[in-house]
């Protein structure tokens, strides 16, 4: 049995499956990750000292980023401050959903337990080497920082302990997300423009510890692996 349908039902069939189409269609994620394989530090990842070094065997896996000598109250595993790059930019108009991490601790001089992992993103005012009128916002996760110690020796490569960390940046957001709070150089904001600083990170950090909370001074031993950001496609 053969249905006619007239011009009008016809086109209103045409467009419930295209707009069908259009809503089954999915998101697509796309991933980009500083692996250093081929010795490149795409956004300059540093702890903060310059003087990391990029070794070969015992990264997750392959090659990775450790500063073996940092005394410092909470290590920063970061973008350097007036690089741009992959993983700084205009959030909101690539749709940013996460950034993320490798971390380990092969040696810290005294107790970390309880620590958390913190997000920090940065907009340096327009001004990348005045560190002092820097602002932005900060997430302190529920996730432990990495175990300290390294797990054993396999000749001739350490076996670090890696923990990985993806942390959602909500980058459509209009207003400040929750869960998160302004922060400035030298101070807490007590507000800010989200959708300002989406339109512009210049800094992007992994702390270890609650920037609100004084740690004590220790001797640490650190390394990062596979800093990644991942953007998706809304169509």
């Amino acid at each position: 049995m053969r249905i006619k349908l007239s011009r009008g039902i016809w086109k209103g069939v045409l467009l419930a499956i295209f707009v069908a189409g259009v809503l089954a269609d999915p998101v697509e994620a796309a991933e980009t990750v500083e692996t250093f394989e081929t010795g490149t530090n795409q956004a300059g990842w540093t702890w903060g000292t310059g003087s990391e070094d990029i070794l070969e065997n015992d990264g997750n896996p392959g090659r990775y980023l450790r500063e073996n000598y940092l005394v410092t109250f909470t290590p920063r595993a970061s973008t350097d401050f007036g690089v741009q790059s992959i993983f700084t930019g205009d959030y909101q108009a690539r749709n940013v959903a996460s950034v993320g991490i490798d971390m380990a601790i092969p040696y810290v001089s005294g107790s970390v337990a309880g620590r958390r992992v913190t997000l920090i993103l940065l907009n340096d005012n327009g001004t990348p080497d005045d560190l002092e009128d820097d602002w932005g916002a900060f997430t302190v996760t529920n996730l432990p920082i990495p175990p300290t110690g390294i797990a054993g020796i396999v000749e001739p490569a350490e076996i670090l302990q890696w923990s990985s960390y993806d942390i959602d940046v909500p980058s459509q957001s209009a207003t400040l997300p929750e869960g998160w709070s302004w922060i400035s150089r030298n101070y807490l904001r007590r507000n800010g423009s989200w959708a300002r600083l989406m339109r512009d990170v210049d800094h992007v950090g992994f702390i270890m510890g609650d920037p609100r909370v004084i740690y004590p001074l220790l001797a640490w031993d650190v390394a990062l692996d596979n800093p990644r950001i991942t953007t998706t496609d809304m169509r």
